[in-house]
């Protein structure tokens, strides 16, 4: 039943995006920007896959990386909405982010997958820290294989989610430094399909 309401999600958003792009493409026209667009709903998504991951029972396991230090440990049930809740703010879907983000789709073939990509339109407020997201969409089945989110934390640290669903998820925290530099200051890995 939940892979079926993906299929349908994922249908509605192929036939139901109007924003049509071209790599001609300069700018966002009005026309464009009045056209209704429907975004994949990312956050339901990824709180439908945390329900599957707590009904199979199994503990994930998560693994935080540190410079050059590693520790692994189990992570309570309880806790798993708690680790991923930076990236289920803001609600991503249809209703609240048109007039921010722009979706791009496109079908990649070295990755054989549909890409969904979202940048946004115009300068963002303050309060609003997501960056860009990407859903990856498998062509044959339109089950969504991955999906990745860039945040900002603060005016030099952003993080990363990276999704590949039924199987882990990443989140790195990037953190630039004087020189101009991007390093990589945390990783933390969780595991449920061993």
């Amino acid at each position: 039943m939940k892979k079926n309401f993906f299929y349908f999600i994922f249908i509605f958003c192929l036939t139901s995006c109007t924003n049509k792009t071209t790599s001609g493409d300069a700018g966002i026209s009005e026309k464009n920007m009045e056209e209704k667009v429907a975004f994949f709903p990312v956050t339901s998504f990824i709180k439908g896959q945390i329900l599957d991951i707590r009904s199979n029972a199994a503990n994930p396991l998560k693994i935080i990386t540190m410079r050059y230090h590693r520790d692994s440990s189990w992570l309570k049930m309880e806790d798993l909405q708690t680790e991923l809740a930076p990236f289920l703010q803001p609600l991503i879907d249809t209703g609240n982010l048109t007039g921010m983000f722009l979706e791009k789709k496109f079908l990649d073939q070295t990755l054989d997958a549909y890409t969904f990509t979202y940048d946004p339109i115009k300068i963002l407020p303050d309060s609003m820290h997501l960056l860009h997201w990407d859903v990856y969409v498998k062509p044959a089945d339109g089950r969504v294989t991955r999906i990745y989110m860039l945040k900002k934390i603060d005016s030099v640290t952003q993080q990363q989610l990276t999704w590949e669903t039924g199987k882990w998820s990443k989140i790195v925290t990037l953190k630039n430094t004087l020189a101009g530099n991007t390093e990589i200051e945390k990783e933390q890995m969780i595991i449920w399909n061993f």
